[in-house]
């Protein structure tokens, strides 16, 4: 790099104070925006440092092409190659040696190195960059990086960056850190917007911006697309019509790494580039010549889905911050423009940041470092942010069925080998089962290059496109795909499987007492253990067959479909590898048959016999049957030859009165008189602390309210016709009988003696129904919840008819009374209705009965 434009950097401005600050600080929190030569000229100063002379300093960089490319452009200054004094590290891809003093590596390398030397005794820096887009394994680093400083090494340094770092927020976590900053060398940013006219036309509008920009515009333009498939459709649309100048590229994560470096190094001279990128190019990267940014404000993320137990990509709109990262590479090296495809009062209703990785991501690779760190709970170390209690625990409870933790969420042997392996927990511990599959068989002795295989497979995108995908699930299409990829020189995604493949192998291969060479000959294969395989890394996605096409339910309950046209429609029995959420439905997208009897053999520890009762509606009777159970599937089902016991019958009624719901007991008036007194005593006299009358609430307590009386009946109509409302009054003790009572009666005697119902409901006062001639002589409404509700009077007529609804009798009285009793006595004649009937005596009786008396 010319030495000029390096004096030039804004970063020297903190050249002194960073290096003053590492004599004194434990760590420095630095916020530099892009541009200011953070990642390409700060590492070079620190590895001239006295302090750090014989010690490693390690980088983090989220992105690989941006760790390469940093370790690139770092090595360039020094006039070396990659490898020397700088170097980097990715899964797959090292380039360091023993003379290498700076390594720029990616995410899971560093956590990595953490668990595998908990004191880093060779380390004394640790560089967290682009620290704002807070991955899960940043925040995970971050955590144990404090850890080992607090505990262990209180001269290892740490060093945050980023553009928008919330300095406040870290000083909780860093309470001694130095906090320091510099200005961009950013130059001024023209922001223009132009949306569609209709959304989800966004991709065609953003053709023909791009088409009237590269015909208009001198420099070379950087867009922003959501994914890959988006990049593909608008890279096919403008390959053909561009100008004669302009280059096209595509720049996304899975591409190779050799047209990843096509896309960022420099124009060929008197040319222009047309990037074509997702995200990828928001920070770190530089790619030289962009003057004009077009930004689709789209972007997408993977997001856990806790149904199909897959990180699903879901396209959503971007952060304010992401938005204005993106109109930042327009102006690195001279003004330029950006153009949003989305209007001006959209970007101002959009979220600050994006939702950070830990509140959406699969936790359960994160779940297991914890548990590799020695620690139980997450609280138990400082991350920045905590996932919310209910995910972590279901994490750890998937471990522990995995036997990977044990009660106490500590390792157990087999969770120790499962940590050691550079892949998802569940894959790591279907490769070791698969040792056993091996020592089981000897006509399974390639189980073990198998396992390797899938577990590679599974952790990369499908390698079949959509279109082949659609009717053929199957694994085993796509295991003989790549075996005849790796024939004729595997390339992309089908080397990436085949080399991860082979470390995992070197892995398995250390803890087997078998030594075995990895195969990629798929006749070695044993392809009728797929579906074993598969079922160690998902035993809760072993499926049957259901009664209509196409149909399976999945061992933890939930049911799954394959598409019509499937070849493995009308297998009995698949194990799910990948599930897809459409249409409020999970669709199977990858899987595989699994034998009947590999079920009984392997997973014979979560097989449980148990005797169930079922109603039958059709003929209303109890069926009674014997249940081969594997968690929640029915592998088999015969007539029990037991006696069905109380305890048995009893479990039935309150499982089918669930499922079923309340309404199935046919509640008589007197029984819903009663519960809807005491929820609504629940709903406005809390205090009270009654217990929970509401329909879920009941549901609950079944076994407590209900089931003493259930032990012997036998028949639907017998149920309905127990005293419900007596057997609801008796699961209240004898002081909440008496608030009942006395706080929501159940009726209202009147001054001529006769009884009326109050009517509770989900309104604040109840109401009281009752002809108007039965309250003369009152001058105010009954009152209920002791004293303190006044009743809604609902005045009727002789003939049972509304005429009158109030609370507050004597203003009634006095006010609109008089236009009702002209009313009543031309309707009803007979009847007696009183100038003065606050004063007046109630009565049922007519007008002449009442004279005569």
């Amino acid at each position: 790099m010319n030495t000029s434009i390096v004096n030039a950097l804004p970063i020297q401005a903190v050249k002194a104070p960073m290096l003053t600050a590492l004599e004194t600080y434990p760590a420095i929190i630095l916020s530099a925006p892009p541009g200011a030569g953070k990642s390409t000229q700060l590492p070079l100063w620190l590895l001239k440092a006295e302090l750090f002379k014989h010690q490693k300093i390690i980088m983090l960089q989220p992105r690989r092409i941006a760790a390469k490319s940093v370790a690139n452009r770092l090595a360039q200054q020094l006039g070396e190659k990659v490898g020397e004094t700088v170097g980097y590290r990715m899964r797959n891809d090292t380039k360091v040696s023993s003379n290498t003093r700076l390594e720029v590596v990616t995410e899971g390398i560093l956590t990595r190195l953490i668990q595998n030397d908990n004191e880093l005794s060779d380390i004394g820096l640790i560089i967290f960059d682009e620290f704002h887009e807070r991955s899960i394994h940043a925040d995970l680093a971050f955590a144990l990086a404090l850890d080992i400083q607090q505990g262990l090494r209180e001269d290892l340094q740490l060093l945050l960056m980023s553009a928008t770092l919330d300095n406040e927020y870290l000083a909780k976590f860093l309470p001694d850190a130095k906090v320091l900053g510099c200005e961009g060398r950013s130059f001024p940013i023209e922001v223009s917007y132009q949306a569609p006219n209709i959304e989800r036309n966004w991709r065609q509008h953003a053709i023909s911006v791009i088409r009237h920009h590269t015909g208009n515009e001198v420099g070379s333009i950087l867009v922003f697309l959501p994914g890959t498939a988006d990049i593909r459709f608008i890279y096919n649309a403008l390959i053909e019509q561009l100008p004669s100048d302009v280059d096209l590229f595509a720049l996304y994560g899975d591409l190779d790494m050799k047209l990843q470096q096509r896309a960022i190094n420099p124009a060929v001279s008197g040319r222009r580039k047309l990037v074509l990128a997702t995200n990828i190019a928001e920070t770190s990267l530089t790619i030289d010549g962009i003057s004009m940014v077009i930004d689709s404000g789209y972007e997408k993320v993977a997001r856990f889905n806790h149904d199909s137990l897959i990180n699903e990509l879901t396209m959503q709109k971007i952060s304010k911050a992401s938005a204005i990262q993106r109109a930042g590479r327009a102006g690195r090296v001279q003004a330029g423009k950006c153009v949003r495809l989305y209007a001006n009062d959209d970007f101002q209703r959009r979220t600050e940041h994006a939702a950070s990785e830990i509140s959406q991501a699969d936790l359960l690779p994160l779940t297991i470092d914890v548990a590799n760190w020695g620690v139980s709970k997450f609280e138990q170390l400082s991350f920045l942010e905590l996932p919310i209690n209910s995910r972590e625990q279901q994490n750890w409870q998937s471990l522990q069925a995995l036997d990977i933790v044990d009660s106490n969420n500590r390792l157990t042997k087999h969770g120790q080998l499962v940590a050691n392996f550079p892949c998802h927990p569940r894959f790591a511990h279907m490769m070791i089962k698969s040792l056993d599959v091996a020592a089981d068989n000897v006509h399974a002795k390639h189980c073990l290059s198998l396992a390797c295989i899938l577990a590679a497979m599974l952790e990369e995108r499908d390698i079949f496109n959509r279109d082949r995908a659609n009717d053929n699930c199957d694994i085993q299409a796509r295991l003989y795909q790549l075996a005849n990829s790796n024939k004729s020189k595997a390339t992309g995604i089908e080397y990436r499987i085949i080399k991860q493949a082979q470390n995992l192998a070197k892995k398995l291969n250390s803890i087997s007492s078998n030594k075995f060479s990895l195969s990629l000959n798929d006749n070695d294969w044993p392809m009728a253990y797929c579906g074993l395989l598969l079922a160690f890394a998902y035993p809760e996605r072993i499926s049957i067959a259901r009664k209509s096409i196409g149909s399976y339910l999945c061992a933890n309950g939930k049911g799954a479909v394959l598409s019509n046209n499937d070849k493995l429609n009308g297998e009995p029995y698949l194990v799910c590898a990948k599930l897809h959420s459409y249409q409020q439905k999970l669709q199977i997208t990858l899987a595989s048959t699994i034998e009947e009897k590999h079920i009984y053999q392997y997973f014979n520890s979560h097989i449980r016999e148990v005797d169930v009762l079922s109603y039958d509606d059709k003929n209303q009777k109890i069926n009674s049957e014997k249940q081969t159970r594997l968690f929640k599937l029915i592998l088999k089902q015969e007539p029990a030859k037991a006696a069905v016991n109380s305890e048995t019958l009893t479990t039935l009624w309150c499982d089918f009165i669930r499922q079923k719901g309340l309404s199935i007991l046919k509640f008589n008036s007197h029984t819903e008189n009663f519960i809807t007194r005491v929820r609504w005593l629940n709903s406005y006299c809390s205090e009270l602390n009654l217990p929970d009358f509401s329909e879920q609430g009941l549901l609950d307590k079944l076994e407590v309210w209900l089931a003493p009386y259930v032990f012997d009946v036998k028949k639907l109509a017998a149920l309905q016709k127990l005293d419900l409302s007596e057997i609801l009054n008796n699961s209240l003790d004898f002081e909440q009988q008496k608030l009942v009572k006395q706080w929501a009666p159940k009726s209202y005697t009147s001054p001529v003696g006769r009884e009326f119902t109050y009517q509770y409901s989900e309104q604040p006062q109840p109401k009281l129904a009752l002809p108007m001639q039965q309250v003369y002589g009152l001058s105010s409404s009954p009152y209920v919840a002791n004293g303190q509700v006044a009743v809604l009077l609902e005045l009727l007529s002789p003939a049972k008819r509304p005429i009158q609804v109030t609370q507050d009798l004597a203003r009634f009285w006095q006010g609109s009374y008089k236009d009702v009793q002209k009313d009543m006595k031309a309707n009803y004649p007979k009847h007696f209705w009183p100038d003065d009937p606050a004063n007046a005596k109630a009565t049922t009786k007519l007008k002449k009965h009442l004279t005569n008396k």
